[in-house]
C-alpha cells in the first residue's frame, strides 16, 4: 500500500516502517518532547479552514467499504467520507 503525504510525495509500507523504527530509536530531550506534544495539539486543517470532527453513526459494513475505497483511490479513510458528503449535499 502506498500512502500520499501533504506535500504530494508517496510513502510505501517499507517508507513508513523506516520512518517508525527511526523515531522509536531516537532519543527525545525533554524540549523535543514538549515541542512533539504541542505540535500534536493544534487543531488539524483541511485546506485553509481548522477541521472540526463529526460524530455519526453508521452500519458497521461501512467502515469496511471505506477502507477498501480508500486503499483503492490512495487517500485517507476521512477524504473518501468527505468526498462522499461532498456529493451528496
Amino acid at each position: 500500500m502506498t500512502r500520499r503525504t501533504k506535500t504530494a510525495k508517496t510513502l510505501t509500507d517499507e517508507d513508513v516502517a523506516a520512518l517508525a523504527d527511526d523515531f522509536e530509536k531516537t532519543d527525545f530531550s525533554p524540549d523535543d518532547v514538549a515541542t512533539i506534544k504541542k505540535t500534536r495539539r493544534r487543531s488539524p486543517r483541511i485546506g485553509d479552514t481548522n477541521a472540526e470532527v463529526v460524530t455519526f453513526r453508521a452500519p458497521a459494513s461501512y467502515k469496511h467499504r471505506i477502507k477498501a475505497r480508500a486503499d483503492a483511490d490512495a487517500t485517507s479513510e476521512s477524504q473518501v467520507i468527505r468526498d462522499a458528503l461532498d456529493a451528496y449535499l
